[in-house]
């Protein structure tokens, strides 16, 4: 019950879910690996045999965030926030004069910013409110409309930039035992033992990247989304101001 009252802990107890098959088929690979010597072992096998703890490390990283971005990109289509075209349509009828049944039809619509542009238009329209406090109120509105539409984006722009810096981390540190081998000089030709500790370092480096890159692309595809709906809003909110702004002049000089 705690997980499910917890938006954030709950992407997290689904990624442990991800993660936790992901672990036995991995130890299964490694064991079927160990079984097969002869066979060359795929990649998996040698990035989770070889990569030590760094590599689960960002395997859970990438756990945790696998859930976050589904639940954003289902959020965000499910909101029409990349295809606001019945949004736009309805503000062009606005800046058109064609205000009868607006406020109806934005709160029909599934897009977080269309109430509070309804809600601006009756309110501008009743007078109801001081143009002053009016502005207060459509202000703190639509920055608690952008604060929820940005709530844990900055989960993926963690593990963006965090992955690469654990897989460097793990190339360091495999790089630091394949030296100290070979001053040592242990298991015979230094050169072999040398190539060998480098390109098993750098599994590290590789799967931070690999983990890295689309989180990156999505967190910069979430925030492009809710830069465009705070453009759309201060647009829209300013006109509505603007012209209640121009009435209440042309009443008062009237």
């Amino acid at each position: 019950m705690i997980l499910l009252k917890n938006r954030f802990l709950l992407p997290v107890f689904v990624g442990l879910l991800i993660l936790l098959p992901t672990v036995s088929m991995a130890q299964t690979v490694e064991v079927a690996a160990d079984a097969a010597a002869e066979t060359a072992p795929g990649f998996w096998a040698l990035l989770f045999s070889k990569g030590g703890v760094v590599t689960w490390v960002i395997a859970l990283l990438s756990a945790v965030g696998l859930p976050i971005a589904a639940i954003k990109l289902y959020e965000f289509y499910r909101m029409d926030i990349f295809r606001p075209s019945a949004l736009e349509e309805a503000l062009g009828d606005m800046r058109r004069g064609k205000t009868a049944g607006l406020g109806a039809r934005l709160d029909a619509l599934a897009h977080p910013a269309a109430p509070l542009i309804a809600f601006a238009l009756s309110q501008s329209s009743a007078a109801r409110l001081a143009p002053a406090v009016l502005r207060e109120e459509l202000t703190r509105r639509a920055q608690f409309l952008v604060r929820h539409l940005s709530r844990n984006i900055w989960v993926l722009e963690l593990i963006a930039a965090s992955a690469p810096l654990f897989g460097l981390l793990g190339t360091v540190l495999g790089m630091i035992i394949a030296f100290q081998g070979v001053g040592q000089g242990v298991g015979g030709t230094d050169t072999a033992l040398l190539a060998a500790g480098i390109w098993e370092a750098l599994l590290t480096t590789a799967f931070g990247l690999g983990v890295a890159l689309p989180f990156s692309i999505l967190a910069a595809v979430f925030n492009n989304a809710v830069d465009g709906v705070r453009d759309m809003v201060e647009d829209a909110l300013t006109e509505i101001l603007v012209r209640a702004d121009s009435r209440s002049a042309k009443s008062s000089e009237g």
